[in-house]
């Protein structure tokens, strides 16, 4: 059974939830990236982030984008999420060897300190965008501070990727659970003391087996009502064309530049590593036509 996101609405209508398993998408961006394990746990939470955050839009064609830009030594990351389940994104800085003694305490002190942005392409002119400063690097908490801070709606996310000793995917999943306006104290005590028993999301995609049973396990059966299920995968979605419009998109001055320079032009694909080449007769007649 392949990777799926479910929505759904709790507490007459006064919480929503989405859960997400990305197990195969994780091992999937794992492959293309050959991630060491930290790196891997960064992407894995917020490709599961921006599933979630795609579910809550309203356009099939919406674009949901998250930036992490941090000054540990793992740089930043960027996730991304289209329509149909598609998910893509890579890591700055893959480099283990090159994060030192923060390796050691997870993934937050290797992006710390910096600002995560959302990135939110609705088919407009432009993109609405919302920036804030990381809190702990753990992703889940920083999203949890974005949607207070930017959107003052009170959510909790949780986050969650286990590997195994051979670096394959255990487990990975996210969960993030919104109160809407009329939403009672005591719905918030219930979901704390099921969050309590929970411990972490990866955990407990583990213990009930599907999304649908995490967000059954949190909110109470009875309470709960699944809106909707669709699948997710790793999918870059890149072309030939689409990274010619990238190579263009530098201008004819800087253009003329490289190709009087080199033979060939040659573009890397970050999501999926995927490695383009263009002869510069061939860009030559493009911009002559």
């Amino acid at each position: 059974m392949g990777d799926s996101i479910v929505r759904a609405l709790a507490f007459n209508n006064t919480v929503r939830a989405f859960a997400v398993n990305i197990k195969e998408t994780l091992q999937t961006a794992m492959g293309f990236h050959n991630l060491n394990p930290l790196a891997a746990t960064a992407l894995g939470r917020a490709l599961a982030a921006v599933a979630m955050m795609r579910e809550m839009t309203k356009g099939e064609d919406e674009i949901i984008t998250l930036k992490i830009k941090g000054e540990g030594p793992m740089g930043g990351l960027v996730a991304v999420s289209s329509g149909k389940g598609m998910l893509k994104g890579y890591i700055s800085n893959n480099d283990y060897s090159t994060y030192g003694e923060d390796a050691l305490l997870g993934v937050g002190p290797c992006l710390m300190p910096g600002f995560m942005t959302i990135v939110k392409d609705m088919g407009l002119k432009e993109p609405y965008s919302g920036t804030v400063p990381l809190q702990s690097g753990e992703i889940g908490d920083d999203l949890a501070f974005y949607y207070t801070y930017s959107e003052q709606i009170p959510s909790l996310v949780a986050l969650g990727v286990k590997l195994k000793p051979d670096v394959a995917v255990k487990s990975a999943a996210g969960m993030i659970i919104q109160l809407m306006p009329g939403a009672k104290d005591e719905t918030v005590v219930f979901i704390e003391s099921k969050l309590r028993k929970a411990g972490s999301a990866s955990k407990l995609i583990e213990q009930t087996g599907s999304p649908e049973e995490m967000l059954k396990f949190m909110l109470g059966n009875e309470n709960i009502k699944i809106t909707e299920k669709k699948e997710v995968s790793y999918n870059c979605g890149c072309s030939r064309d689409a990274m010619l419009r990238g190579v263009l998109s530098l201008g004819r001055e800087e253009i003329n530049r490289i190709i009087n320079k080199q033979e060939e032009v040659e573009t890397l694909c970050h999501f999926c590593m995927k490695k383009y080449k263009f002869s510069s007769s061939e860009i030559k007649g493009i911009l002559k036509n």
